[in-house]
């Protein structure tokens, strides 16, 4: 009875007393898991999460085993984010159950979302062997396909689910997403106003999960754009099959005329663009017309701060959305732990998640303030930035994650400069200062910066030569590397890998037939796709390893494992040479033009080694061969890693505050005397000249 009357209330939407209807049918009945799973289900609508796993954990250790309770169970635990976990009773369901088809469909979103496409799709073949005429099925094998990169697949599985739904939105979606995919714009945009039709939304809630932005400028809906960020999402993973229609595409789209199509130009392709081999006045373009469209919203709104304050220290205001356990976070807590307080105050904007983290702590602690300005409009945090006296503000994440230029576009501070996050042209009209170096930004690419150029002494880059150096103890064996070979590594985020250095390394392998190379796989995609590459180059997978993310430590501790970092070239590491330099390892990079490309020059000329820079890839190749075949070659490079530690000014991190201090001081002279912005460069003792 009190079951029954537990279903009922749920069915009227009484879930109160649903809940206490279907605990006390649990209660009458403690050997029958029907009533557990029906509260579960309640409790999981009310957003009781932990609770119905608590009562999913009792309903599973309830025997016989049962199909249906280990499916509601695996639910439970995907709504928590355990989706490992959910996958593993989805399929205990299926051994119960074979043809249990919830079970079936909820395995393939799990497969889904842990990237394992492959097995989802051939999941999904068996859901629609299951069920033929199910929309849904034929809807989730679409999903599947597109998420493998089997595009015309994709479309007939949608085609399939809408002759059986003709109202069917997200397959609708699914065959847009398809069409675009094949570079059928005008059909995948006739696909996503029907899909729009029937659920308003739909498509720009999908746009919105693949690439973010920020949704106080707005954004066109363009077949185009899906089809650059499904690509981008592709080279992401190492699948390189769409990398040169990639790259055709994005240099057309960049290419916007009128007001109409530059609108359409999407504030993530900002940071994309610098990842392919594009002219370097592509992604220059890209940033300005963003720059100039945040800089049109914010005069539309006709708000207009007073600059200036009475003497005394200068303030400066630091706004980032990495204040949190990000590689950001980390380079910036130097300036507030090393400002001179005699001149400076240091507040900290924070406009990210709190993630409750150390380095959060830190900042915290020693920024003489610490703001949130998450929940603020662009307009009530610029307002909030005037109201407190900012002289300098400083943008740390540019057109990175979670950023919001729009506060900055106000020009809330008489000073405004870009440095740190994102490694290129804001084209930002409200941006007066930009940090780099001689190196860094060549008098070649000066045409490529809107903004003035700060050229520091040694490097742009800002690295904590002051942290404590990891002792955790790593081997080999622990990341299945051989104790008597030569390990190349290069772990540098997947999408800076391309197919040119990719070719390079494998040469390199193939002349050194006893070396392997450790990558990084952060994506379960990465490595089957990589390996194919390799094997498609003849070397075979023993000669590949991979690592996984992990904690701090022992990402810092396995650098010691090591012999030669291979840098990227079209987007050099930077942090992570950084990371790998300090641990000792020694790196080679290959520069080019374009800052991205020289990022590792700068670093490795501030350490005094700049002769482990070269400009073609057959230097490269040559170098690296050398290297692996001479150990006293090798010993030297690690003699003078270890020395510049302490004697090269590229860690000397009191010295770089110093430096940037006083173009923050020939900054703000400039602006008080009424002077534009002008290019400054710095001297090792700090003094700061223009021209």
């Amino acid at each position: 009875m009190w079951l029954l009357l537990g279903i009922s209330r749920h069915a009227l939407k009484q879930n109160s007393a649903a809940i206490a209807a279907l605990e006390n049918a649990a209660r009458l009945s403690p050997t029958d898991s029907l009533p557990l799973n029906a509260l579960a289900t309640v409790l999981v609508e009310v957003g009781r999460i932990a609770q119905a796993l608590d009562v999913m954990e009792r309903a599973i250790a309830l025997p016989p085993a049962d199909a249906r309770t280990l499916q509601n169970y695996g639910v439970v635990l995907d709504r928590m984010g355990k989706v490992q976990a959910a996958l593993v009773a989805y399929e205990r369901a299926l051994e119960i159950k074979a043809d249990f088809a919830p079970a079936r469909m909820n395995r393939g979103v799990a497969l889904m979302a842990l990237g394992r496409f492959d097995d989802a799709v051939d999941n999904n073949l068996g859901l629609v062997a299951l069920q033929p005429t199910s929309a849904d099925a034929h809807f989730n094998l679409s999903q599947s396909l597109l998420g493998n990169g089997q595009s015309g697949e994709a479309l007939a599985a949608s085609e399939r689910a809408i002759a059986l739904d003709g109202r069917h939105a997200m397959a609708h979606v699914d065959r847009g997403l398809a069409l675009a995919d094949l570079g059928r714009f005008d059909d995948a945009q006739s696909a996503f106003d029907v899909a729009d039709a029937i659920c308003p939304g739909a498509v720009r809630a999908y746009l919105e999960r693949i690439a973010p932005a920020d949704p106080s400028l707005g954004r066109s809906i363009d077949p185009r754009l899906f089809f650059l960020y499904r690509a981008y999402d592709r080279l992401m993973r190492c699948d390189w099959s769409v990398r040169d229609a990639h790259i055709r595409e994005l240099e057309k789209f960049s290419e916007a005329a009128d007001e109409a199509t530059k609108s359409r130009i999407d504030l993530p392709l900002a940071y994309q663009s610098l990842a392919v081999p594009v002219a370097p006045d592509v992604p220059f373009r890209i940033a300005c017309i963003i720059g100039d469209r945040y800089a049109a919203a914010a005069g539309q709104a006709g708000a207009r701060f007073h600059h200036g304050r009475d003497r005394g220290r200068i303030r400066i205001g630091y706004l980032s959305a990495d204040f949190r356990e990000h590689l950001n976070a980390y380079l910036s807590y130097p300036l507030f732990r090393l400002h001179d307080r005699a001149r400076f105050e240091a507040v900290a904007y924070s406009i990210g998640p709190d993630d409750g983290s150390g380095i959060r702590g830190k900042i915290k602690q020693s920024a003489d303030r610490f703001v949130d300005l998450r929940d603020m409009t662009d307009l009530q945090a610029a307002s909030q930035i005037n109201s407190d006296g900012i002289d300098v503000l400083v943008d740390f994440g540019g057109y990175t994650e979670h950023c919001r230029p729009g506060i900055g576009a106000f020009r809330p501070a008489p000073v405004q400069i870009a440095h740190i996050g994102f490694p290129a042209s804001m084209g930002a009209p409200w941006i007066d200062y930009r940090i780099t170096d001689r190196i860094a930004t060549p008098a070649a690419q000066r045409r490529f910066w809107r903004e003035k150029l700060v050229y520091m002494p040694h490097s742009f880059f800002l690295y904590d030569g002051e942290q404590d150096v990891p002792s955790e103890a790593v081997s080999r064996a622990d990341y299945g590397l051989p104790d008597d070979a030569f390990v190349f590594c290069s772990h540098n985020n997947s999408y800076k890998m391309d197919p040119e250095i990719f070719s390079a390394w494998m040469r390199i392998l193939k002349e050194a037939p006893g070396a392997v190379l450790w990558l990084v796989a952060r994506d379960p995609r990465i490595e089957p796709n990589l390996l194919a590459e390799a094997g498609s180059r003849g070397i075979g997978r023993e000669r590949i390893r991979f690592a996984n993310p992990e904690s701090k430590h022992r990402y810092f501790s396995r650098y010691r494992l090591a012999d030669l970092f291979l840098d990227t070239p079209q987007f050099n590491a930077a942090t992570t040479a950084c990371d790998a330099l300090w641990m000792g390892l020694p790196l080679l990079s290959l520069q080019r033009g374009h800052f991205t490309s020289r990022q590792a020059a700068s670093i490795l000329s501030a350490l005094g080694m700049a002769d482990m820079v070269v400009n073609t890839l057959d230097d490269y190749r040559v170098l690296a061969l050398r290297l692996a075949a001479n150990p006293a070659d090798m010993k030297s490079l690690r003699d003078r890693v270890a020395r510049a530690r302490t004697a090269a000014p590229m860690f000397d991190t009191r010295n770089y505050v110093h430096c940037y201090e006083s173009a923050i001081d020939a900054m703000m002279a400039r602006w008080r005397q009424g002077k534009a912005a002008a290019d400054l460069w710095l001297s090792s003792d700090g003094d700061a000249r223009t021209g």
